[in-house]
């Protein structure tokens, strides 16, 4: 059987391919080079050496960008002094405490999902069997026949609009 792997050119112990996407492909073993060197590799990424499982290895450069520490805009003793200045009693700070706790309880209004004819089915006709279960069935059980009535009832546009319409009066 032939070998497909040529030694690298720069150290004979090593084998390459051809078909890598490192500077590998090009007879470059990173074990002739230091470690964090970099190179671009076939695929036009630069590449750099690193040890892993003892060996040195190519592996891709992440453009990884740097965390920088941002100097707040407020310092916490102008919060506390601001925050102070609220809980003085006077007419004026006894405004902005009620403007300051009327704006906490305000919050976003929540935005109501529009309801499918399959989530409200499945709701009503849950409800409907819980109702009507004497026998003590599981809820899995439950569902399953809700499922199932659904099914038969998409067959049946017409039944399935008149029943529809009265669920949602």
């Amino acid at each position: 059987m032939k070998s497909t792997k040529i030694p690298c050119s720069n150290i004979s112990t090593e084998s390459y391919t051809g078909k890598e996407q490192s500077p590998k492909r090009f007879g470059l073993s990173a074990e002739g080079f230091e470690i964090n060197f970099e190179k671009e590799g076939f695929d036009n990424q630069i590449w750099c050496v690193q040890i892993k499982n003892g060996r040195k290895v190519w592996s891709k450069k992440c453009n990884i960008s740097k965390i920088t520490h941002e100097i707040p805009l407020l310092s916490s003793s102008e919060i506390t002094t601001s925050i102070n200045e609220v809980d003085e009693p006077s007419s004026n700070n006894d405004d902005i405490k009620k403007e300051i706790k009327e704006q906490s309880e305000v919050s976003e209004p929540k935005i109501e999902k529009k309801k499918t004819d399959y989530n409200i089915f499945i709701k009503y006709h849950l409800d409907k069997l819980k109702s009507e279960n004497k026998d003590n069935a599981p809820p899995k059980t439950l569902f399953q026949a809700t499922t199932d009535e659904w099914r038969r009832l998409k067959k049946n546009p017409d039944e399935l609009k008149l029943l529809m319409d009265t669920i949602k009066k």
